[in-house]
């Protein structure tokens, strides 16, 4: 199954929730993709939220970066992130189809 988790709510519980469920199903040998929408950039610049913990960890999970949508505010933040966050975050490619997805959540 391919699953789109999409982290849109700018709360540090929502991100977390979110995030957990798509390394859950990451483990189980789901193909997960997480999309990390500009409001909850401010959870994920704050280097105490488990959102900026959890995304570090991407590739401990064999999962792909996690997509940021093509603006501005996208451009900024791969500026402003650590080097070791901005490893595992990606813009999302013009050519994504979602309907090539089982489900997509929304956090």
């Amino acid at each position: 199954m391919t699953v789109l988790v999409r982290l849109t709510t700018p709360t540090e519980l929502a991100c977390y929730e979110g995030c957990a469920l798509a390394l859950t199903l990451a483990t189980f040998g789901h193909q997960v993709q997480l999309y990390l929408d500009s409001a909850v950039f401010g959870v994920l610049l704050a280097p105490d939220s488990r959102l900026h913990g959890m995304i570090k960890s991407l590739h401990l999970y064999d999962l792909p970066p996690a997509w940021l949508p093509d603006d501005v505010f996208s451009s900024w933040i791969t500026g402003m992130l650590p080097q070791a966050l901005a490893k595992q975050v990606d813009f999302i490619p013009e050519d994504f189809n979602a309907q090539q997805c089982s489900q997509i959540l929304n956090f």
